[in-house]
């Protein structure tokens, strides 16, 4: 608008300036007209050169109206171009703010991935330590119930052996204790039987024969009962041989007590020697 204005201005002072320049030429010719002179020219020449004069001022003004319309158009193409210039300055200062906009947004986006990223990086070596050390603590922990494991295993062999070593003794001792038991027993039990025999009555028709005896006997051999459980077949065989057992008591038998317990009840074979 200031543009138009300025232009118009423009031509409303090139239209006062023709018309003055109009004006002082015809002043002019008036004046040269006006004097007297000495010689008088015809009419026809002062027609033909005001005639001649306004055709000036015409092709003048229209040389001046056609200057200033080059002059508007070459504006106005001016302007055209600087306004094409000013809209393409603002929309590449559009595109370069939309572009700035865009970058700021995707540097933007970028800082809080990259802030995820290490939020999630962070996050995860502290997962990572964690679970090593509770990793560690698991092997700490494997290894030390492997040790007690071991120890306790070391522990129960060592023990079961011993309890080995140990039930072996007991055996061996206890079957040193008795074949000397047994041996004891068979001792007493020959000496108890020669007791009988040197109590029993002898006969020479009792050569090979003999039967078997149950004694019951009390403290120190006493007997208590004596029962013919097998008999030889004769009669008085097994009367003298039951006589002779009550005869013998009390029996020889071993001051231990274990010893004389297991031969409280003793079961003989007796078969005497009566060659004579």
């Amino acid at each position: 608008m200031r543009t138009d204005w300025f232009q118009t201005s423009r031509s409303l002072f090139f239209s006062i300036i023709l018309h003055i320049i109009l004006g002082g030429i015809l002043i002019f010719s008036f004046k040269f007209s006006a004097k007297p002179t000495p010689v008088h020219k015809p009419v026809t020449n002062i027609v033909q050169a005001t005639s001649v004069d306004k055709k000036q001022v015409e092709l003048e003004l229209k040389r001046l109206k056609d200057k200033e319309e080059a002059k508007k158009a070459e504006e106005k193409k001016r302007q055209k171009k600087l306004e094409k210039k000013a809209e393409e300055a603002k929309k590449k200062r559009i595109a370069e703010e939309k572009k700035l906009k865009k970058l700021k947004k995707k540097k933007k986006e970028e800082k809080k991935k990259r802030i995820a990223e290490e939020k999630k990086l962070k996050k995860l070596k502290k997962e990572k330590k964690e679970l090593e050390k509770k990793k560690k603590e698991a092997e700490r922990k494997r290894k030390e119930e492997e040790k007690l494991k071991a120890e306790e295993a070391e522990r129960k062999r060592k023990e079961e052996e011993k309890k080995l070593k140990e039930k072996a003794l007991q055996e061996e001792l206890e079957a040193e204790q008795s074949e000397h038991d047994q041996s004891e027993i068979s001792k007493f039990t020959n000496l108890i039987i020669n007791a009988i025999e040197n109590r029993f009555n002898c006969s020479p028709l009792f050569k090979g024969i003999s039967n078997k005896i149950l004694i019951r006997m009390g403290e120190s051999g006493k007997v208590i009962e004596s029962t013919i459980i097998e008999s030889s077949g004769n009669e008085l065989f097994d009367q003298r041989a039951e006589k002779a057992v009550y005869s013998a008591s009390p029996l020889p038998v071993p001051t231990d007590s274990k010893l004389f317990n297991e031969m409280r009840k003793i079961r003989i074979t007796f078969e005497p020697l009566c060659e004579r």
